[in-house]
């Protein structure tokens, strides 16, 4: 038996009053997490566009979308869209082969529409490449679909309630059998918590932040991922209805923004794809002039005048460090440029070598000794993707009893964000719930929204006010002065489990990016909470006293390892020293088997010589980069860092959509977290990664993460165009 509130599609349908507008548009680069930088561009890097529909499909994985307006004479103007709040009636549909075009006529409230797609409609999806593909319908009249079906083939047409069907078959597969003991079910950006209660019957409820407290979390799924499951479930459902036609039409009955309501399903190869009824949207949008130009000053106003008298030693201290780190970097970044590099006419490119790597051991015990201290121990988990990390931070904050800490560079005011911030003010009436941010990146991400935002959504001013709002919430925003920025991303839940990695709080990072996330338990967690609590404790009135105070009244706490925990180093960047820059450099230098890094913002001019010094040697230097990322500049500077790793022998891979992912694994040595490939994150913000030479935990990121990227990505075999425009990008963003 299933138990739920009136069903939302294709789980639960609610009232199409209490839809929330949540699009399924997946952008190439949205403005929701753009941070100091202000160039912006657009480079799209397209996969697949669908040979053909129904009969003779093929899904090649990287061609060129159609020309811009290709279809224009045939496409519905923006006031033609219609959203649907009651599932589609889908009444006839024909496909003509060759034309590679499907004609469809359907009912929705009340009224009979027609329209038609082909082979050159396909959305762009790339972030999601493991999503079915999905084809825009345009809106087209009778005469024409009486006119184009004479020359086509009649398709048969099942109607919704047998989607349905097999989507709670699918539920009821993937639910535990124990009572209470849940899963969280993905279908485009909607989550749905499912379980069981204690009469066995499944219970599907939308939104993590609504799941019952004390119920555990075990897996993550997605639904676009199920192909095989769905493919033998509509394979028996054809069959036991004696059903012969080899290609069928399914109604999903999803509704709403971006509802993929019609499934073509072919059941000789299985393939499997969706229609949709408007265009997915790209890019972002800005937000008021008046309001950004509001919030910049009072930033302003509060990282130089304000910080200059509450925490004069902070405030003088970095400004010498940038000074001191800026003529450092530009005077090792003109010598390695135009000095350092061998003529690459004149260089020999060895084999990489077969022999093993570094001595690991011996590569810790220089990290003890370089930065006079030691690792932790604990236990390291990765969750890759919103789809994996947020679902398992919320559970984890809504089961908390004692306190929820939150340290992010970023949280911004879209639906998403003020779910979260929702939930979190509902969490303080119960707990402390503590939240730090930078004011100047979450500014930033609020001066624009991203392209899938809901179009009638209105987003609070300022987050930092609606979290406090009718609320016990403690909110501290970070100043910024001289350019420094807290970009760490962590979280803490009752002292006992932390979340680290790359992720802010955004619909970007939930939905539309490639991220990556650590769940970390042990004794590593009272180090990383004892971070967060000096930063807390800078950030309050009179900051430099108030932290000088707890530094020496607090170490870190101590707490008893657990079988399995292994060693894991934090590395920090601050604004007087950069272990994440010097760890990862030696660790380049020291490298004899292999260096993989996994980064968007590869700017740091000494990193990327020590990668050419290491090819030279032999070492497999593998490179993945965002081609199409969210800072212009830094794509463009992307393109030469490029080049001149393929000119040295290094393979270099372009992620398909925006990875945020920044990684490394060097000779089976990992560091990841929050820092970027450049000077913001090697020398002038606060960063936090780990290290970590486990094994089983190195061999998993290199498998689950560069493995399946590199699988995913595509391999440049020979030099990108490049300009003087590169050239200069990459002196900018050398500074960056």
């Amino acid at each position: 038996m299933y138990s739920s509130p009136a069903p939302t599609d294709p789980l639960v349908r609610m009232p199409a009053n209490q839809y929330r507008n949540l699009g399924d548009k997946r952008p190439l680069q949205s403005g929701g997490a753009t941070r100091v930088r202000k160039l912006m561009t657009r480079l799209m890097l397209v996969l697949a566009t669908m040979g053909t529909l129904a009969s003779c499909m093929t899904h090649p994985e990287h061609m060129e979308a159609p020309p811009e307006g290709a279809l224009a004479h045939r496409k519905a103007s923006p006031e033609e869209m219609v959203r649907y709040g009651t599932p589609v009636d889908l009444k006839e549909v024909y496909w003509n082969a060759e034309e590679r075009e499907l004609y469809l006529r359907y009912a929705a409230e009340g009224k009979e529409y027609y329209g038609f797609t082909d082979s050159d409609s396909e959305q762009i999806l790339t972030t999601h490449f493991n999503w079915f593909p999905t084809f825009q319908v345009h809106v087209s009249d009778p005469e024409t679909f009486e006119r184009e079906k004479t020359e086509a083939v009649a398709l048969r047409v099942e109607h919704h309630r047998v989607w349905r069907e097999m989507i709670l078959s699918t539920v009821n597969q993937l639910t535990p059998a124990q009572p209470n003991e849940g899963i969280v079910l993905n279908s485009r950006d909607r989550e749905y918590f499912i379980y069981r209660n204690d009469a066995g019957d499944v219970q599907i409820i939308e939104g993590m932040v609504n799941k019952p407290r004390g119920i555990p979390l075990l897996a993550s799924y997605r639904f676009e991922s199920l192909g095989e499951t769905l493919t033998l479930l509509l394979t028996e459902y054809l069959d036991s209805q004696g059903i012969q036609d080899n290609v069928v039409v399914f109604a999903t009955g999803e509704t709403g923004p971006y509802a993929r309501p019609f499934a073509i399903f072919r059941k000789s190869d299985g393939l499997l794809l969706f229609t949709s009824l408007e265009p997915f949207t790209f890019g972002s949008t800005p937000g008021s002039l008046g309001t950004t130009a509001g919030k910049s000053a009072w930033q302003f106003t509060r990282s130089y005048w304000l910080e200059f008298l509450n925490r004069p030693v902070s405030f003088f201290s970095r400004l010498g460090y940038f000074i001191r780190d800026t003529a450092w970097d530009i005077s090792a970044g003109v010598t390695v440029s135009t000095f350092a590099y061998p003529d690459a006419d004149e260089v020999e490119i060895p084999p990489v070598n077969e022999g093993p790597g570094m001595d690991l051991e011996a590569w810790e015990k220089e990290l003890d000794d370089v930065f006079a201290e030691g690792a932790h121990l604990g236990k390291a988990t990765l969750l890759i993707g919103g789809d994996q990390f947020f679902p398992r931070a919320i559970a984890a904050g809504l089961d908390a009893k004692k306190s929820f800490k939150m340290r992010t560079y970023i949280f911004d005011n879209d639906d998403f964000s003020v779910m979260i911030a929702d939930a979190l003010r509902q969490l303080s009436f119960d707990l402390e719930v503590k939240v730090m941010v930078d004011g100047l990146g979450t500014q930033m991400a609020q001066n624009t929204a991203p392209g899938t935002l809901p179009q009638d959504y209105e987003a609070p001013i300022a987050i930092t006010k609606y979290l406090k709002h009718d609320s016990n919430v403690q909110v501290r925003s970070l100043t910024n002065p001289w350019f420094t920025g807290d970009h760490t991303k962590t979280t803490i839940v009752d002292g006992e489990i932390a979340y680290i990695g790359g992720m802010n709080i955004g619909r970007e990072y939930r939905w539309e990016w490639h991220d990556l996330m650590l769940e970390v338990t042990g004794p590593v967690v009272k180090a990383i909470e004892h971070e967060f609590d000096s930063t807390w404790a800078h950030a309050a009135i009179l900051g430099d006293f108030v932290y000088a105070g707890f530094s020496v009244a607090n170490d870190i706490e101590e707490m008893a390892p657990r079988e399995g925990d292994y060693p894991i180093r934090l590395l920090k960047t601050r604004p007087s020293e950069s272990q994440i820059f010097r760890s990862q450099i030696y660790a380049i230098r020291n490298a004899k088997s292999y260096a993989w890094v996994q980064n968007a913002y590869f700017a740091s001019p000494e990193i990327l010589y020590e990668l050419v010094k290491a090819r030279l040697r032999g070492v497999d230097v593998r490179v993945i980069i965002p081609l199409a990322g969210n800072h212009g500049i830094m794509n463009a500077n992307n393109v030469r860092a490029a080049n001149t790793l393929l000119r040295y022998g290094a393979r270099v891979f372009t992620y398909p959509g925006m990875s945020h992912i920044k990684a490394a694994i060097i000779d089976g040595w990992a560091c990841l977290g929050s820092a970027n490939f450049d000077k913001l994150s090697f020398r002038v913000n606060k960063e936090m990664n780990v290290g970590i030479s486990n094994p089983a935990f190195v061999n998993n990121l290199k498998s689950e993460v560069f493995e399946t990227d590199m699988r995913h990505s595509v391999e440049l075999l020979e030099p990108l165009p490049e300009n003087w425009q590169n050239t200069f990008a990459a002196i900018v963003a050398s500074q960056l």
